[in-house]
């Protein structure tokens, strides 16, 4: 008997008492060989286990081969020790079934009328009465409650507390995973495992690597005890993951009661987000950001959720710290978020091609990789040809450019995408925000994103000098996106502002600024040519570069005219300068611009139109012997030149306006000159100052004859 033990007889018992236990079909179609010394042991050829009863598919295990051993001693004694376990190419197929239902779920199969037909599954192998086959009219009759099954399962899981795992080996494994109720589907392959525990219920250790979406990831880790897990009872676990995408670390409990529930230390790296992403089929939209990744949090998830808590991120440039919650499990991804920011320049992300990103699919292609062809790596460079494409780009330089300024409005497409990721409600401390060229210091601002509408209100607001309060809603649910934005800002300083806003450096001066725009489009230019609404400013103590009026205009009372050309280093200083603005279609109108200033008032009127970046405005001073300064009477008499400022609003041309001077003013002007030039020939008085035959000359005597007619 010893020497030629019942082979089929044994392994027909086998087949029984595993239909008897779990309700599945054990089949084993090669040879069974047996052995009794110096261990007992089995090895079995072409052996699956078929999924639950009423879940179709493939079988939930299948492998070449199945080989166990155990020490003789122990087993006399009542005791299992596993010398070795070795799976040979095995496969498992663990789905999930619209219902929820596992297909490794061992625990309590139901039959159709709903009566418990089976305890959980947990061959005790102690004695050798409970190998005893029994008959399913027999197991039908004594099928215990759900309480008393649960109690029953728990008990046969207790009396495997000691048996010893010396050696368990999975040799170039595969595992299928899907879940029909969300289409997620996921193929490993490769997989290469070594268990060892001293017992089920002691620290247990596993070292191995396997195959996913096209990249070898190597695992090394520790667990308090297999015992519980399979208790569902938390368990202490250290593990460490690497791959080229992603190195993690991760210190904390497993919960399998519920699903797969960490908490925990997590510390994350990778070279380069956009890779990484790519690689778990999340590509991100095409842009020069997602660079450099680092992530060092406590973990906490459940199936569906996630939170990180005193998390601290670096992003690119940035350093970002606070707490993430999210939820997984909706249509769209939803996080709630309570972060600081040390530096976001936003055209990182908002730069580059405007093509969404793609959808996930629930199958992945034939190869496990991701078709890298989706993902390009910023303007100016073919698109990635593999993960590996992008992590070497990535490790050859800092590929975070930013914006680069140039001239004009930019035609490039808006990278709107981004909002159609997720959806979040978000708290947002920033130190430091770039958006084109501006620049802004501490901001503190509220995103409700939803449906691919970003509502972001801004409750503080520091740029330039100034604080303010606003709202930017940016909608791109629809095919042409719009931008809105309702800003005022005060105390803020114009010259840097204005400078890095429109490339415009003759303003300066401090004092508030109101905003209430709405535009459409999907490039710079596009936005701009559509805006309409209202803005208005309100500086004071500042000037206009390139003309000074006041000189002119004292100049001309003295009898001299060198004051009225137009150059960098003169400068009209004004004490208050305000102004209101109507937009339509990108041009902006003003007719109540007001400039106070002693001995000075001007008033203005034109039109700056904002897609070519020009101005027509007339400016139209005063002289006045009056020092009041902010709220004085712009009505006094005295010498009134217009001035025109038209052109490029960057380098515009200012000029007096000589044919628009008021006859009744020039002529008490010129009263006041004759008195000062002492009755000498107008002729002379200008060939004196201007030099025969210039064009200075030519018209200062136009308009001395205009005066004198």
């Amino acid at each position: 008997m010893l020497l030629a033990p019942p082979t089929d007889l044994i392994r027909e018992q086998t087949i029984a008492l595993v239909k008897e236990r779990t309700g599945r079909d054990l089949a084993i179609r090669g040879p069974a060989n047996f052995t009794f010394y110096p261990s007992i042991g089995v090895s079995l050829k072409d052996v699956t286990l078929s999924a639950p009863p009423g879940m179709d598919g493939p079988p939930t295990v299948a492998m070449e081969s199945l080989d166990v051993s155990v020490r003789l001693m122990p087993l006399l004694s009542r005791r299992i020790e596993v010398r070795q376990l070795v799976l040979t190419r095995p496969s498992f197929d663990l789905r999930v079934d619209t219902t929820g239902r596992r297909s490794w779920d061992f625990a309590a199969l139901t039959n159709p009328s709903g009566a418990v037909r089976l305890a959980q599954a947990s061959a005790t192998a102690a004695t050798l009465s409970d190998a005893q086959p029994q008959t399913p009219l027999m197991v039908a009759q004594n099928s215990p409650s759900p309480a008393a099954s649960g109690q029953a399962g728990h008990d046969r899981l207790a009396a495997l507390r000691n048996v010893v795992l010396r050696d368990v080996r999975v040799i170039d494994g595969a595992l299928a995973y899907s879940d029909m109720r969300t289409g997620t589907v996921h193929n490993a392959s490769a997989i290469n495992l070594v268990l060892n525990a001293r017992t089920l219920s002691s620290p247990m250790t596993a070292k191995g690597d396997l195959l996913w979406q096209g990249q070898t990831i190597h695992f090394d880790g520790t667990l308090t005890s297999l015992y519980e897990v399979l208790s569902e009872t938390p368990a202490k676990v250290v593990l460490n993951v690497s791959s080229a995408p992603l190195q993690a670390d991760y210190t904390g409990t497993i919960d399998l009661k519920q699903g797969a529930s960490l908490d925990g230390a997590i510390n994350a790296r990778s070279e380069s987000l956009r890779a990484l992403a790519l690689w778990l089929d999340a590509p991100l939209p095409e842009n020069e950001g997602f660079g450099p990744f680092n992530l060092t949090s406590r973990l906490k998830t459940h199936p569906g959720a996630f939170q990180l808590a005193n998390a601290n991120i670096n992003l690119d440039q940035m350093r970002i710290t606070g707490s993430i919650d999210g939820t997984t499990s909706l249509p769209r991804p939803y996080v709630k978020a309570d972060l600081k920011i040390s530096d976001l320049n936003l055209n990182t992300y908002l730069g580059g091609s405007s093509a969404a990103p793609t959808s996930r699919s629930p199958t992945p292609p034939a190869n496990g990789a991701n078709n890298p062809t989706r993902q390009g790596s910023g303007p100016g460079q073919p698109p990635p040809q593999s993960i590996e494409d992008l992590l070497e780009r990535q490790q050859s330089g800092p590929r975070v450019k930013g914006y680069t300024a140039r001239s004009g409005w930019s035609d490039e497409p808006i990278d709107f995408a981004l909002l159609g990721l997720l959806d979040t409600d978000a708290k947002l401390s920033i130190s430091r925000l770039i958006v084109r060229d501006i620049k802004i210091d501490q901001t503190d601002v509220t995103v409700a994103l939803k449906n691919g509408v970003a509502k972001s209100l801004f409750d503080r607001l520091d740029l330039y000098g100034g604080t303010g309060r606003g709202q930017i809603d940016i909608d791109a649910s629809a095919q042409t996106p719009t931008v809105t934005a309702r800003m005022v800002v005060d105390g803020v300083s114009a010259e840097p502002l204005l400078k890095d806003a429109a490339s415009l450096d003759w303003l300066s001066g401090r004092g508030k600024l109101t905003l209430a725009t709405t535009g459409t489009g999907t490039t710079q230019r596009q936005l701009v040519s559509t805006l309409r609404g209202k803005t208005s400013f309100e500086f004071t103590d500042g000037a206009v570069k390139g003309f000074n009026v006041a000189n002119a205009l004292r100049g001309l009372q003295q009898g001299r005219f060198t004051g009225l050309s137009a150059s960098p280093s003169e400068k009209t200083d004004f004490s208050q300068l305000t102004a209101s603005f109507d937009i339509v279609n990108g041009v902006a109108t003003n007719q109540d611009l007001t400039m106070l200033s002693p001995l000075l008032r001007i008033t203005g009127h034109g039109s700056v139109m904002l897609p070519d970046r020009t101005i027509d405005y007339t400016l139209s001073p005063k002289l006045v012997a009056d020092l009041s300064g902010q709220g004085g009477n712009t009505g006094l008499a005295g010498l009134q030149i217009p001035i025109r400022i038209v052109g490029p609003w960057d380098r515009p041309d200012i000029a007096p306006d000589l044919s628009k001077i008021d006859a009744g003013q020039a002529v008490q002007a010129v009263q006041d000159i004759g008195k000062r030039l002492k009755g000498q020939n107008a002729d002379e008085i200008v060939d004196d100052l201007f030099g025969k035959g210039t064009k200075e000359n030519q018209k200062a005597k136009k308009f001395l004859d205009k005066l004198f007619r």
